[in-house]
């Protein structure tokens, strides 16, 4: 009886003892689960920034290659229209049928997307002139679409003047190349009138200038009417910036934006200039900067009721004194805002600096006037793709796309 009474108890005990020891795990669990978890904790169990490039860019090396490029191009700019992204065969077929590419493959399917294949393609359907910002190492005379494309600010050189044509697309490379896709078909058959001097002409590119460059990369209509050494207040023997307005209001161009620019020419030779009072420019003096770029936001908005006007103001240039710069700049930007225009500011928003041996030496144009060297006051192609297509492209996207 006493034996079998204490082989009870401890059979009670240690199910006691059980139920006991799971009541305090399940506890201790609950309450680990409560508590915030550690930094190595949270580390392992939530992929960090690092671990969600990677994941992207595995995605990305599997989903995107030279059809999903050529899908992406064709679709985008007009040229065919596809349904199913994934059919590399076909898509194949559609970019030779519309000229994209002239032949293929079936190895051609299954090769890296790389700059020069982009070139190539981008250079085809948007149908772009041959374009050249300058000698570039690392390409030859059958690979002119990758300097095309430097042109335009795609694929920019590096301080080596290369721009590797055989390196393959990036993730981040491509959400680019399809940002600027999708802004070639939004701006593409619109018009930019353009008004001002050298910078915004393109003296030191061939007379290609600011709206010229941004119109053809795309795919836009540009009136440019600047004049080189053109300017806002009177100047005997310069061509005046009003003016160029005059004769763009006889020929009845109809613009959807409108881009000007001045100052430079008039720093050293006319007066700054005061404001005038109101908005009843009829009698205002143009003989002075203030006034006669006054007189000239007058004139545009009367006549080209509710287009955007876009103010570009030039770069840090080595051209007189940089107070004379900053003053004639800053007074620039306050006409602009009176008259409700916006601005692009190069002189404040890059670091172009043409005062600098380097900044000029790769940036402006080389005078032939002057022994080929620079000329450290006009862009080159190179500095327009830079620094100028950039900014002002924004701002176009800004007044003319409304999200």
């Amino acid at each position: 009886m006493t034996k079998r009474f204490w082989i009870t108890a401890l059979i009670v005990a240690v199910l006691v003892a059980i139920t006991l020891s799971a009541t305090i795990v399940s506890a201790i669990a609950k309450n680990v689960a409560a508590q915030p978890r550690t930094v190595e904790e949270s580390a392992l169990a939530t992929p960090d920034n690092r671990g969600d490039k990677m994941i992207n860019e595995r995605i990305y090396a599997t989903t995107h290659n030279r059809s999903r490029w050529l899908y992406d191009l064709i679709t985008v700019s007009g040229k065919a229209t596809l349904t199913d992204s994934n059919d590399a065969k076909k898509i194949f077929e559609a970019a030779r049928n519309c000229d994209v590419i002239s032949d293929y493959t079936e190895e051609d399917m299954v090769l890296p997307l790389t700059r020069f294949f982009v070139a190539q393609t981008t250079v085809r359907a948007l149908n772009y002139k041959q374009r050249n910002p300058g000698r570039i190492a690392d390409i030859n005379s059958l690979q002119s679409a990758m300097a095309t494309m430097a042109y335009y600010g795609y694929f920019l050189p590096d301080i080596n003047m290369m721009v590797y044509p055989d390196r393959e697309i990036t993730a981040e490379e491509y959400e680019g190349l399809l940002t600027q896709l999708e802004r070639y078909r939004q701006l593409k058959g619109k018009v930019i009138l353009a008004f001002g001097d050298s910078i915004m002409h393109g003296s030191g590119n061939n007379d290609e200038g600011i709206a010229d460059m941004i119109a053809e990369k795309y795919g836009m209509t540009a009136h440019d009417y600047s004049v080189p050494g053109a300017a806002m207040g009177l100047w005997v023997g310069r061509s005046h910036i009003i003016d160029q307005l005059r004769l763009a209001l006889n020929d009845l161009i109809k613009p959807d934006i409108i881009l000007i620019n001045g100052g430079t020419n008039d720093m050293n030779h006319v007066p700054l200039g005061d404001f005038t009072e109101g908005y009843d420019m009829t009698n205002t003096s143009s003989e002075n900067f203030t006034g006669g770029f006054e007189k000239t936001m007058w004139m545009l908005t009367n006549n080209y009721y509710r287009v955007p006007v876009v103010y570009v103001r030039a770069h840090n240039m080595d051209l007189g004194s940089d107070a004379n710069e900053r003053m004639f700049g800053e007074r620039a930007l306050d006409v602009v805002e009176k008259w409700n225009g916006t601005s692009v500011d190069i002189y404040k928003d890059t670091d172009l600096y043409t005062e600098d041996s380097y900044m000029r030496g790769r940036y402006t144009y080389f005078d032939p006037a002057f022994g080929n060297a620079p000329d450290s006051i006009h862009p080159n192609a190179l500095g327009y793709a830079t620094y100028y297509l950039p900014l002002v492209t924004d701002e176009i996207m800004n007044q003319l796309i409304k999200e």
